[in-house]
């Protein structure tokens, strides 16, 4: 279940995450996106067997990106961690 959750996290990160983190404008609306992309697309694969939280860190970088971690619980044995980095190339 674990690489399942990983792999399909990967494929939001990279065809929808990117996207919409680039077009909001406020952290509030970044962190509300993206912790709803995040909890649909998990709750899809785990067809709510497992109580899902989420936890998003967004901090700035000097290189004008955003760091996106988010800490998966929904298994005591196989917790884990999901971390991408999103560099805007506008500025």
């Amino acid at each position: 279940m674990k690489s399942k959750i990983i792999n399909s996290l990967t494929t939001l990160f990279n065809n929808e995450l990117k996207e919409n983190l680039l077009k909001s404008r406020n952290r509030e609306e970044i962190s509300n996106t993206v912790s709803n992309l995040i909890k649909n697309n998990i709750k899809g694969i785990t067809a709510n067997t497992y109580k899902v939280v989420i936890e998003i860190l967004l901090n700035e970088n000097k290189g004008q990106g955003i760091n996106v971690n988010t800490r998966l619980f929904y298994n005591n044995q196989s917790d884990f961690f999901f971390k991408k980095f999103i560099e805007n190339v506008i500025i």
